[in-house]
Order: C-alpha cells, then structure tokens, then sequence
C-alpha cells in the first residue's frame, strides 16, 4: 500500500547524487606484529648480539692478537663499521617494516641481498642448536655431586688420560708441550678433553666414518629445538616475554663467575695474561682482520637479524639510541666476559703448572674442556657448572630465536597469504632444521659441525655486508635514506658520521676483509683430520648457495628491465641506449617501496597525491591509469547527471536497479577515455596543480568547469573507498568520486564580502 502511494505522489526530495564506482583490485594493508614494550626490543636486540661468541671467542682472539693492545683496534673497528651498521640495518628494518627478504626494494636488482642473508641465517641455525644440545648434555650431566669429567678410570677413557693435579702424567705433559716433540712423545689427556670425545660425542676417526646418531645427543638436539619453538610459536609475542630472562641472567652469572675466579689462586697471573699489552701487535695487518671478523660476528649484522627485529618496531620509535645502547653493551661483554674466563684459566694454571697459553683454547674447545677442567677442581664445582651451562644454554637460545626470525618472516613476508599459517611455518621450519641437524650427534657429525662453521658463514656474511653498504650509499642515494631517516626521527642525526662510515670507510674495510680473506684462506683442519677435496668441495658449495641469490636476482631483474623499457613507455628517457635504460630501470626502487603501513606513508611516499604520481617510481601508463580512473568518473557523472535528474523523478527509485542506472554503452565509455587521455597527454607538459584532497589542475583542459580564460578550475570533489564483492567474489575496492554542492554566485559574492 504504501508503495502504491509513493508510485502516485511525486518525491520532492532531493534526488540522490550519482555515485560512479570504479573497481580496482584492493591491496590489503599487511598486518604486522608490533612490540608491546620498547624495553622488548632493547633485550631482544641484547640477546641477539650478545651469543656465546662473546664468552669463548673474544677472549682467546684478545690475548692471541696483544692482549689489552687489541682494545685499540677493536674500538676502532666498532667505530668504523660495527655501529654504523648496526644503526643501518636498524633504520631499514624499521622504515620498511619488513623482514630481510622483503626489505631491500630501494633496488630492483639488489632483492638478493636480503635472500643471501636469509640462506646464511639457515645454515648457523642448523649447527647452532648443536651448540645448544651440547650445553643441555653437561647441564643435566652436572647435577651430580661429583662431575663426571673430574677424574680418569670410567669407561671413555684412555690409557692417555692423566689428572690435572701434578702428578707424573702432568709434568710429562708439559714436557711435551714445551720442548721439542719426538717421535716417541705421546700427549697425555685430560679428563673433560676425553669425556667430551669419547662420551659427548663418541668421535670418530673421519668425516667419512660418520655413523648413526647416539640417543641421548639426538634427545638433546630434540628438546633445543623443543625450547626453540616454544618460545617462538606466537612471534614477537612470546620471543618478547623470554627475553627478559634470557638476556640479563648471563650478566648475572658472569659477574658471579668473576668475583669466584679471583678469589682463587693463580686468578692474578691469567688476568694480566689476559690484559698485557703487546704494542708491536697493533703493526700487524692480521690483527686488525681479527678484529674486523671479531666485531661482525658478535654483533650479528649483515645475517638479517638485526634487521628482522626492527621490522616489528613502530615507525616512530628512537632506535637511535636503542643502538648506541646495545652496541656499547655488546663491546663491554666482550671485554668483560674475558675476565671471568682468564681468572678461571689462571687457576688452572697454578694447579696444573702449564702456561697459561697452553691451557687457554677457543670456541667449543674453552666451554667444553678447559673451563668443564677448571670448574672440575674448583670448591663446588658441580653448582658452578650448573649455573655456567645454563648460561651458555641462555646465550645459545637468544641468537637462535633472532637467526630463526629471519628464514621465517622471509617466508611469510614474501608469500603473504601464509601469514594466517604462521604457527604451522614455526613447526615446520623446527622440523627441517631438526632433521637437517641428525648427522651431526652421530660420531663423526662434529666434523660435519666444524666445516659448517668455517664455511657457511664467514665469506658470505662480509659480501652482504659489503652490498648493504654500497646499496644505501651509492645506489638508492644517501640524501634519499637519511630523508627516510627523518621521516621516523624527525632529523638527520649524526649525519657526517654516517655519511664518512657509510659511503668510504664501511665499503672499504669490508672489501679488505674479503680479500685478504681470499687470500689467506686455509683448508680447516679439526683435530689431526685433514678434509678431504670433495669436503671442501661442499663448504664452498655452501659459501656459493647464498652469494648466489645477489647475481641471480640482479639477472632476473634487470631481463624483466629489458623487457619493460624496450616498448619506450617507461619514464625513463629515450635519449638513453635501450641496454642504459634496462639497468637504469632496474636500479630503482619497486612500486611499493616505503613504509609498509599507510598511515606512514605520507610526503613523497603518499600514491594518492598528484604530487607524488611525479616522484613515485611510476611509469606514465600507471600514472594514466589513475588519472583515468578518478577524472572518468566525474566527467561521467557530469554528463549524466541532469538526464538521471529527470528520470528519476519520474520514477521511483525501488522500480530502477543500481545497475540499470549506471549503465552506460561500451563506445560512449571509450570516446571519454580518448578525450581524457588527450587532456592527461597535454597535462604532462604543464604543471601539476597539488590539493589537499588529491584534486588534478590541468592548464588548457576542456572541461565543463573551465573559466573563460581557459583554465581549468577544479570542482570540489572527494573520493573514499567502500569494499565490495564482485561477482566472482574476490576482494575489490570501489573509488565512489562523490561531487559536492556547487556555490551560487550569490553565496560566493557574500563570502568575498565577508573575507574583505
């Protein structure tokens, strides 16, 4: 009835505006993790750089290098690349919000960059979690009330095995040592260095002699990876909570070890060991290699890591001095961790009656032999070796959960449509690496371990790093990155610094590093084993799989450059050569470069401004498709707006389906294509005139707001975005261009009068 009525009395209303709609495909907004305190990236960022590299590496490297002299290039080094580095990554991660593998899009043909840094991170996880089911093993194996490394005459051990006591083994021992060594002279063997062959790892004679995997390491590998998921599963979320544990308790035994170590006798003589200078050392190239490798690895930049926690950051956030912080935390553990380590060795020393350098020994050999020794013989030894083992397993888990990050959000950040699949990623990422992991509990898997580590990433880590610096200082514009700076900070701080570090001397000191690298590389060794050429072979094979990826993508690129500029429709100049035009289009950024959040992005980076279609890396067609699709819209509703007017007074609206509204004929909708590709040609030679809202000013267009002069002057309009289903039911957003109210003359003479 009441239809009937309104068939029958006119509508007096104003009839509703046109609203054109324009389907373009929707480009959801990533949804990305953010931290839940500025405290939680600061712990994390500390458990990341701060690893066991630290504790076991630095030392031995210091008073190998000069002792206390080996501050003085050290310091430099950090100077001169660990920090700016470190603040370079930090700045990208943040900007882009994106992990590794997404973050580098300031180039096209660069992209490999940040794989190459994901393979790497891959290859320290797999044997890193060795490490860690290590210090599990002497961890549980700790809780008894006497170690089981503290004496001879258990079934691992050897005819060779002698106590650290003085007793005739001993003195033999260090005659061995010291004098020259004859035919007849066989080295005797402490109890950890057998426990840790003959028990740990039931060690074989050769890589070729591998094995099947023991059960209890195989146990421990498994409950690594266990803890790893675990603490990883929700991202950010829970790696965020642990962290505060994980990062501050080492602090706490190392202080606890350094007060113990110097109560002991002999504590004096391996500190000054440890801090006595040797200036003649600081005149050695070597050294200053050393210290360059040393700074690198225990900052963990240029593995991807770094970068992948500031991706969570919110874009805002002072990371300026959340790197000043960590790096000088970094630094001092380094330092300060040598004297909890040189105490202890002092100690063994004096009960032993060897030199200090003889009893002092790097990497696993110092955490699972010669302190495991030294805490044998100390009062209390089992509580000692239960707090040191747990903070080496503290240490270990920090930079996992960081180098696991990084092939995850990879993963998750280049595919995006598995982002809701996260949790099963998580899982399965632990599974691989867990199973890649197996042949290295089997007896002959700790040769397997040792070309790992000297292979897999130490060439490749300095390339990345190398191209990180090249990237930003020469190829995408250091003026353009510290405008991207300011964008997060509101400043350019420290610029001069950056611009000396960044551009000169980072470039420089990493490619000395390499070659010199190159050129006195030595086949690793482990133990009296010589790798085989085939064993060699497959190291460098792991070196290659991850530089790889910068060549093949930089190929791939810059054919798909090829291809796009050989039709001349690209902004880039046809003066160019067609091959100049190729790598000049590949060496720009890609189209969605800049912040991933849309609230960040604004100036330069904002695509819904006039503005920036003329400095986004856009070609003309791109450019003409969007200004088609906002100027079509009104110049449509324009013409149709008065004979929609009157039809639909005359009809009410429930008898008219949207769509029969807005049809329009296929060849009325190309004649008003053509005409507005001949204004947006025409537009391109004049300026653009730039409003709030987006609005395009083309001098000399014909349009039916144009004044009598001839200028075309702009209608108020708006355009928004309503999502909607089309019909085969994907995800599409609508432009609804909406005209506003015109002015009356006499409402704009008034407001004249008003301003006057």
């Amino acid at each position: 009835m009441l239809d009937r009525l309104r068939a029958l009395v006119p509508s007096r209303t104003a009839p509703p505006k046109h609203i054109e709609k324009i389907e373009v495909p929707s480009t959801d907004e990533e949804q990305r993790e953010e931290w839940d305190r500025p405290i939680e990236f600061i712990l994390s960022l500390i458990g990341c750089s701060v690893g066991l590299g630290n504790v076991w590496r630095y030392p031995y490297i210091a008073f190998k290098n000069g002792g206390g002299a080996f501050l003085i290039p050290y310091f430099c080094v950090y100077f001169l690349i660990g920090t700016p580095l470190y603040f370079l990554e930090l700045s990208l991660g943040q900007f882009t919000s994106r992990g590794a593998t997404a973050a580098f899009g300031m180039s096209r043909m660069f992209k490999g960059v940040g794989w190459a840094m994901a393979v790497n991170s891959f290859f320290v996880t797999v044997y890193y979690n060795i490490i860690i089911a290590w210090c599990l093993f002497y961890f549980f194996a700790s809780f008894r009330k006497k170690l089981q490394w503290s004496d001879c005459g258990n079934w691992w051990n050897t005819n060779r095995c002698s106590r650290a006591d003085g007793s005739y083994n001993s003195t033999m021992r260090f005659f061995c040592l010291t004098s020259n060594r004859s035919a007849n002279c066989s080295l005797p063997a402490l109890p950890p260095e057998e426990y840790f062959d003959n028990y740990v790892l039931r060690r074989s004679n050769s890589l070729e002699d591998m094995g099947s995997p023991h059960w209890s390491l195989t146990l421990c590998l498994l409950l690594a990876w266990i803890l790893v998921a675990a603490c990883i599963i929700q991202g950010i979320k829970s790696s965020g909570k642990v962290v505060y544990f994980t990062s501050l308790f080492p602090y706490v035994v190392i202080f606890a070890l350094i007060i113990r170590g110097v109560t002991l006798p002999g504590a004096a003589t391996g500190i000054k060991f440890y801090l006595k200078p040797n200036w003649s050392k600081i005149r050695e190239f070597d050294v200053w290699i050393a210290a360059a490798s040393q700074v690198t690895f225990s900052l963990s930049v240029a593995f991807g890591s770094i970068l992948g926690y500031a991706s969570f950051n919110k874009f805002k956030s002072n990371y300026l001095r959340d790197c000043m912080i960590v790096t000088a935390c970094d630094c001092f553990t380094s330092v300060f961790a040598g004297f909890a380590v040189f105490s202890i060795l002092g100690f063994m020393s004096y009960k032993t009656g060897l030199p200090v350098d003889q009893v002092a020994k790097a990497g696993p050999g110092l955490a699972f032999i010669a302190y495991p020794q030294a805490l044998s013989i100390m009062p209390g030894g089992p509580f000692w070796a239960v707090i040191f083992f747990f903070m080496l397993l503290t240490l270990g888990l920090d930079s996992q959960f960081a180098l696991s990050d990084v092939t995850i959000s990879g993963i998750v950040d280049t595919f995006s449509s598995l982002r809701r699949y996260k949790t099963y990623i998580i899982i399965g990422y632990c599974i691989v690496c867990f199973l890649a992991a197996l042949p290295m509990c089997a007896p002959g898997g700790i040769y397997l371990f040792t070309l790992m580590n000297e292979y897999s990433a130490n060439l490749s880590v300095i390339v990345c790093a190398f191209f990180e610096f090249i990237i930003i200082a020469y190829i995408y514009g250091f003026n353009k990155f510290m405008e991207d700076i300011r964008m997060m900070l509101d400043r350019r701080p420290l610029e001069p610094y950056w611009f000396v570090t960044w551009c000169i001397t980072g470039p420089i000191i990493t490619l000395v590093v390499f070659f010199s690298s190159i050129i006195q590389f030595k086949a690793p060794t482990e133990g009296n084993y010589v790798y085989l050429p085939y064993a060699n072979a497959i190291g460098w094979l792991m070196v290659c799989s991850s530089i790889a990826f910068i060549p093949g993508v930089m190929i791939y690129e810059v054919i798909k450059a090829w291809k796009v500029t050989k039709t001349h429709q690209s902004q880039i100049s046809d003066d160019m050569p067609h091959y100049l035009r190729a790598l000049t289009y590949a060496s720009k950024p890609q189209n969605d470069w800049g912040p991933a959040r849309k609230t960040d992005r604004y100036g330069r980076y904002d695509v819904h401004t006039a503005n920036n279609w003329e400095s986004a890396d856009l070609g003309d067609d791109q450019r003409k498709q969007k200004f088609l699709r906002l100027m079509g819209a009104k110049k449509r509703k324009d013409e149709s707006g008065t004979s929609r007017q009157s039809s639909n007074e005359d009809q009410p609206d429930e008898d008219v389906s949207p769509e029969k509204k807005h049809c329009r004929s296929k060849t009325e909708n190309e004649a008003i294509n053509r005409e507005l590709e001949q204004q947006f040609n025409e537009g391109l030679q004049s300026k653009i005139n730039h409003t709030h809202h987006g609005g395009l000013g083309f001098h000399g267009a014909d349009n039916s707001g144009a004044s009598s002069s001839g200028n075309w002057q702009r209608q108020p309009t708006k355009a928004t975005f309503v999502p909607a289903k089309t019909e085969e039911g994907s995800s599409m957003e609508h432009i609804v261009v909406e005209k506003e109210e015109e002015k009356s003359p006499d409402k704009q003479e008034k407001k004249k009068k008003r301003k006057s």
